[in-house]
């Protein structure tokens, strides 16, 4: 039996254990914002059960009409707007904000480590190799702009400069509106203008799905000459990306648990400051092929990855990257060598098993279809070179690596 008593809810444990009522106001049109849902339900089942007041909505939906007038012992918010202050303001009741576009709401938050973030992007193309490097972001929204700084302070410390794409401040509701028609011609001038080889930092997927486009249009290849690396994981942009693309993994399920954690202190009578922030770090980089290479100085050597890139789904041989990039396959070679340290033909065989890999993680295409794919004519020897560079077989590869929850073929 469940009474209401003193404003909450009660289980037949009396007072002692309130059944609180609690306004879940977070988007579940984006991975981010149900991975946050899930920390929260996490720790709803191991601290008891909540009365969720809870509906469908977008990024930058306004706050829903029935908060105003909703019966509630607390909030978790994240909602982009100025207008939730009004409403939590009059309500009176504990809040704990996830939002991060709009500072100084006054309300206690849990929010990404930004410089964190930039520094774990940072490290992981210093590691590959490049010495020049450049940020993309949104300019004018604190958690961007602490990103930018914090990748360029990084950068200087290390004897390196960082340029920055100069962009237009945009409102938050712009943000997810997308600006492809009215940017894509300046950001291929801009990555085009780039020193080369460059690793760039985009502060979101998004931006970074947008700065592999123009790479794309620009015929600069990705990552031997640009390596990108975005903020976020999102599966949809980092899959849809051309070539997918890698991303520092924000851990939202930690920052889902840290809030709800927080609105229960505050529930049960904790004075927590207006102010009060707590900065969740991220998890690591998430490598996918638009950072899976290392930096490439010799343009013809970049030529020629991006030839062998651009037809791995076919059975290239050395001759046609010979005959391609134009000049003797002996000086071809030498300069793989020396810029490399491989040769043309590992290099072709190491990006058709790179492709390899990814067909059998991420989709449920049949062994022989993989092979069909990625240039491989014979089963066998796909086989006899996946159990050589990886020690296992297609299958027990596929088995070993498949995200977990999807299916897989034998």
């Amino acid at each position: 039996m469940v009474q209401r008593r003193a404003g909450k809810l009660s289980r037949q444990g009396g007072p002692d254990a309130p059944l609180y009522r609690v306004a879940l106001v977070i988007e579940t049109s984006t991975q981010f914002g149900r991975t946050l849902l899930g920390g929260i339900a996490q720790y709803i089942r191991e601290t008891g059960p909540w009365s969720v007041l809870f509906t469908d909505r977008a990024v930058n939906d306004a706050p829903p009409a029935w908060l105003c007038d909703a019966r509630v012992d607390g909030i978790i918010t994240r909602v982009p707007s100025p207008a939730i202050r009004e409403i939590v303001t009059r309500k009176g009741v504990p809040v704990v904000d996830l939002n991060e576009q709009t500072a100084d709401l006054g309300i206690p938050q849990i929010s990404n480590d930004h410089s964190a973030v930039s520094r774990m992007a940072a490290d992981h193309l210093l590691k590959r190799g490049y010495q020049n490097f450049a940020f993309i972001g949104h300019s004018g929204h604190s958690w961007s702009d602490e990103r930018e700084r914090t990748f360029a302070r990084i950068l200087r410390t290390k004897g390196y400069r960082c340029s920055t794409y100069a962009d237009s401040r945009l409102q938050v509701s712009e943000l997810r509106e997308g600006v492809w028609n009215t940017e894509l011609d300046a950001l291929v001038q801009w990555v085009a203008n780039l020193p080369k080889p460059i690793g760039i930092m985009a502060s979101t997927d998004f931006r970074g799905l947008q700065v592999l486009t123009a790479c794309r249009v620009a015929g600069i290849a990705v990552p031997e000459t640009a390596a990108v690396v975005g903020v976020g994981a999102d599966d949809i942009a980092c899959a849809l990306s051309d070539p997918p693309l890698s991303s520092v993994v924000l851990d939202a399920w930690r920052m889902g648990y840290e809030a709800a954690h927080l609105l229960d202190r505050m529930m049960r009578g904790a004075k927590i400051h207006p102010g009060f922030q707590k900065r969740i770090p991220p998890v690591e980089v998430s490598v996918r092929r638009s950072t899976d290479g290392i930096a490439i100085s010799d343009p013809l050597v970049a030529k020629a990855a991006r030839f062998i890139q651009d037809r791995v789904t076919y059975a290239t041989q050395v001759n046609d990257v010979v005959r391609y990039v134009g000049v003797s396959g002996t000086t071809l070679q030498t300069r793989f060598r020396k810029e490399l340290g491989k040769s043309i033909h590992d290099v072709i065989l190491e990006t058709r098993l790179r492709r390899v890999r990814e067909l059998l993680t991420e989709t449920d295409l049949p062994l022989a279809e993989v092979a069909s794919r990625c240039g491989f004519r014979h089963m066998e020897y796909l086989t006899q070179m996946m159990k050589l560079r990886t020690g296992w077989t297609p299958g027990q590869y596929r088995k070993q690596h498949t995200v977990v929850g999807r299916k897989g073929h034998s």
